[in-house]
């Protein structure tokens, strides 16, 4: 797919640029992707399985696609906070009937 995405829109300076992408199989592969994007000043990966159906779906977790980031390699759990919510905002749309924001205090 990424082939005939890149034929059908080439890259056009400026306008339409595609990020780094690398196909791996080894940790060390990943780890070693990760550092160059954090020295490149980027957050972190996207990475995204390739052996099974791994569809993005946006509000839905799975292990198809995790987000990477040098936090979570260093302390096993990604940043922790202490938070109390001190106030919410009724939900709209599809949240509806559900507290759709929160407002938190340390």
């Amino acid at each position: 797919r990424r082939d005939i995405m890149k034929a059908t829109f080439p890259e056009e300076e400026g306008k339409l640029m595609y990020a780094v992408s690398k196909d791996a199989e080894k940790f060390e592969e990943i780890e070693e992707f990760l550092n160059d994007s954090i020295k490149d000043s980027c957050e972190g990966l996207m990475v995204k399985t390739l052996e099974e159906n791994s569809t993005y779906h946006p509000s839905k977790r799975s292990f198809n696609w995790l987000k990477l980031k040098k936090d979570y390699l260093e302390t096993s759990l990604g940043d922790s906070l202490d938070l109390v919510v001190v106030g919410a905002d009724y939900g709209k749309g599809k949240r509806t009937g559900f507290y759709g924001s929160f407002l938190f205090a340390c």
